[in-house]
């Protein structure tokens, strides 16, 4: 039997100190030196028929190199079965020696399954956003699917304002000569919107396709930018595609166009809008205050997670991903998901501590009322309820809300109302 002393470093990492005896010590060093008799083939002798007490001198720091790393893998062991431990990963020992009297002492830093001490977890203070949605946003929306609707014809004559641009630009030095990295491509706008720019836009009024006009931007001398202040740039825009949008009107036959039988006018559009917003913001509210509620319990519940548990996560995320897009590079995923592995892993062993203390847990009359209230078809209920993958699926998000209603229960949340104009 080992000799055991646990140093606790972190909530998840310990330190052991472990001695095994000499007489075991001896044991494997025996057991390595019939192995090695096993595998080897010496002059005038057959393969495994050679004396040991010649293998054991011409093979000696083999047989000791194999003693050790068994050594240690049984030390590891059995001290991890006495003190109830539960290794992570693949540890290294960090010492390693014998002592005067032949025990082998090492000390080896393991990583193991978090221990959380929880310290607060109720009477957290959390702001709930409550989103207005305003006949202004509503007006917005319908707008951007009118335009989206929109029927683009293209021009021949010249560019007048409103009209659709495609041009390439040329950036010139102040005497007109290219200059080299400035030039763009199929840069499209429309003419006086001032999304690109309405000093330059209004300068191609007039021009047709295949035109290329130089135009000019002068900055103002108290341009908030100073590097731009009093600057002038030129151009060469060659214009490449003239067109106009026609927006549809909004009227009660353009809603029965859109082709969703439930919708017949306008006032039907437009409380479906709403409808959609509202449902929008709300889900990003409580997205939200979810966001909030983790964060500030991890703080007032710090602890470590062995670095184990977050490349087994992000495994999975990556996995995953690539499975639903195969073109995917794993090093840009691991770069995506690395920020959030670590916090979700915290999260979900503090759901699992708090669970505990509680005393919350999903029965199977849970399950059942969930299929009850959401899934109408018996058949499809019993086909669910006999696949173990999907029933072990639908335990953990009952699990999870659950114990994300008790924190938000017992919380104190205040409503923090914003207007979307």
């Amino acid at each position: 039997m080992v000799k055991t002393e646990v140093k606790k470093i972190s909530s998840s990492k310990r330190e052991l100190k472990i001695t095994l005896p000499k007489e075991q010590v001896d044991t494997i060093r025996e057991d390595q030196a019939n192995r090695v008799r096993k595998e080897v083939e010496l002059p005038g002798f057959r393969k495994g028929r050679a004396p040991l007490g010649m293998v054991k001198k011409r093979y000696a720091s083999l047989i000791e190199a194999y003693t050790l790393e068994h050594a240690l893998e049984r030390s590891l062991i059995e001290a991890a079965e006495q003190e109830n431990i539960e290794i992570l990963g693949s540890p290294e020992a960090k010492e390693v020696d014998f002592d005067e009297e032949g025990n082998l002492v090492s000390q080896i830093e393991v990583e193991t399954f978090p221990e959380i001490e929880l310290k607060k977890y109720k009477g957290l203070e959390l702001t709930r956003d409550i989103y207005v949605v305003t006949d202004k946003l509503v007006d917005e929306n319908i707008k951007q699917l009118l335009k989206e609707h929109a029927i683009v014809t293209a021009i021949d004559g010249p560019v007048e304002e409103g009209h659709q641009l495609t041009v390439d630009m040329q950036e010139l030095d102040e005497t007109g000569v290219p200059i080299i990295g400035r030039k763009y491509d199929d840069v499209s706008f429309v003419v006086g919107e001032g999304r690109f720019d309405k000093d330059i836009e209004l300068q191609l009024v007039g021009a047709k396709i295949g035109e290329t006009k130089r135009v000019e931007k002068v900055y103002p001398e108290d341009f908030p930018q100073q590097e731009y202040a009093g600057k002038k740039e030129l151009y060469d825009i060659t214009v490449k595609t003239i067109s106009k949008e026609e927006i549809p009107e909004l009227t009660d036959e353009f809603v029965e166009e859109l082709g969703d039988g439930s919708l017949k006018t306008v006032d039907d559009l437009k409380k479906r809008i709403r409808e959609n917003l509202e449902q929008r913001y709300k889900l990003e509210s409580e997205s939200r205050l979810e966001e909030e509620l983790i964060q500030k319990l991890l703080e007032e519940n710090p602890f470590d997670v062995p670095r184990t548990m977050i490349d087994n996560y992000l495994d999975n995320m990556i996995k995953n991903a690539r499975i639903k897009n195969p073109d995917l590079k794993e090093e840009d995923l691991r770069k995506h998901y690395e920020a959030n592995a670590e916090t979700m892993v915290k999260w979900f062993y503090l759901t699992k501590r708090i669970s505990e203390e509680e005393k919350i847990e999903v029965t199977d009359e849970d399950i059942d009322k969930f299929l009850q209230e959401n899934i109408e078809d018996e058949k499809k209920r019993e086909l669910i309820k006999a696949n173990k993958h999907q029933v072990q699926h639908l335990k953990d998000d009952l699990f999870y809300d659950k114990v994300k209603n008790f924190l938000f229960e017992n919380s104190e949340i205040k409503e923090n109302e914003i207007v979307l104009d």
